[in-house]
């Protein structure tokens, strides 16, 4: 039956559900059971009709097929009646079983099978295999489902690992800090119980380390609060409202009335607009931005507002030292270090977990006339 098939999958180039598709299937199988038929009661007529009337005349073509032999007393002629009166159910059981046989192996069985294979690769953690089945049935719909749900997985799997990267980043960092307080409380105490034991503990030595125990326990109380911000940040919700993007300008002016210690440059390039943003969350990343750029700034602080698209953009350059090789690599990632001229700190990295928060990120670069620029980049997509 390869050109039963072969005429179907022909049929089958255009679109067709499976209800249609089965319907195809029976319609075909019927039409070959009454080609079959009419050629096996054509086969039986002849040879009947060349046992008892060797010398017949031509006739129609219904009569012919509808001939009826005068004498059946011929076993020949019984067994070829009884072919030609019984085939007839035969062929209807073969058709349907063909049919529905082939309706199954190519609509119902390969694309469970396709679907088998992805879900099997999706439970290996394979989320690079696309799923594809276009034959514009109930299946290819599924499996378009199917590949949403692998897309969406992969995506999940990305964050996933970069939230664990992201974390591994931060423990690596906040275990080389430990470090520190640590062993100078344990070799101040070491010191003190040396000295004790030996009766010559003097009062300035008692308390020069019990000054460096309580530094060192300030250090581990602010890496706690800091882990502790941390943390919040991850569980903080995204609050867009419906305002004015003029509000983030107002913000900025606030902020430079209150620090008037060096000059702040305003610089708007927008429409004015009103537009759903969460406008806490970015004035804290203004905020930190410009805590940042005041402190390594030697006279002038320069802030550029943008619209591009859908996508806000907050420039904020200062004309101090800029960041070195490394801080460009390293500058947003939670290292504290207690060197004040570094531009290592916790405001970039609050900063750029609150812009990837609201769909943006935060980038940072050294200006070619001096100074450091750090980028916000924040989404308005609804």
């Amino acid at each position: 039956m390869d050109w039963l098939d072969g005429v179907i999958n022909r049929l089958f180039a255009r679109r067709s559900s499976l209800d249609q598709s089965l319907l195809l299937y029976l319609f075909i199988g019927v039409l070959a059971v009454a080609f079959t038929t009419l050629i096996t009661v054509s086969i039986c007529v002849s040879w009947e009709r060349l046992i008892i009337m060797p010398d017949f005349k031509e006739s129609s073509y219904w009569e012919y097929l509808t001939w009826t032999p005068p004498v059946k007393s011929s076993r020949t002629i019984q067994m070829l009646e009884l072919i030609r009166q019984y085939s007839i159910f035969l062929y209807v059981f073969l058709g349907i079983y063909i049919a529905t046989k082939l309706f199954y192996r190519k609509r119902i069985l390969q694309p469970i099978r396709i679907l088998e294979k992805s879900i099997e690769q999706i439970e290996q953690g394979n989320y690079h295999q696309p799923v594809y089945y276009n034959t514009y049935d109930e299946f290819e719909k599924t499996s378009l489902g199917l590949d949403h749900l692998r897309l969406t997985l992969q995506t999940n799997q990305k964050e996933l690992n970069k939230l664990y990267h992201d974390q591994k980043k931060v423990n690596a960092a906040f275990s080389h800090d430990l470090r520190t307080p640590l062993a100078t409380i344990q070799n101040n105490l070491e010191l003190l119980e040396a000295y004790f034991e030996q009766d010559c503990l003097s009062q300035e030595a008692f308390e020069k380390s019990a000054r460096k125990i309580k530094d060192s326990i300030t250090r581990l109380n602010s890496f706690s609060k800091t882990m502790h911000q941390l943390q919040k940040l991850e569980d903080r919700p995204l609050q867009k409202t419906l305002q004015p993007l003029s509000r983030i300008e107002e913000h900025v002016l606030d902020l430079g009335r209150l620090r008037s210690e060096k000059e702040l440059i305003l610089t708007k390039e927008y429409p004015r607009i009103t537009t759903k943003y969460d406008g806490h969350l970015i004035n804290e990343v203004v905020e930190n931005l410009l805590n940042n750029a005041y402190r390594f700034a030697e006279k002038t602080i320069s802030i550029t507002i943008t619209l591009q698209e859908q996508l806000l953009i907050i420039y904020v350059k200062d004309d101090g030292p800029g960041f070195s090789k490394k801080e460009l690599l390293t500058a947003t990632e939670p290292y504290y270090s207690q060197n004040k001229s570094s531009h290592f700190g916790l405001g970039l990295t609050i900063a750029e977990a609150l812009a990837q928060k609201h769909g943006g990120n935060l980038k940072i670069a050294n200006s070619l006339e001096g100074g450091a620029i750090v980028s916000a980049v924040f989404s308005l997509k609804d």
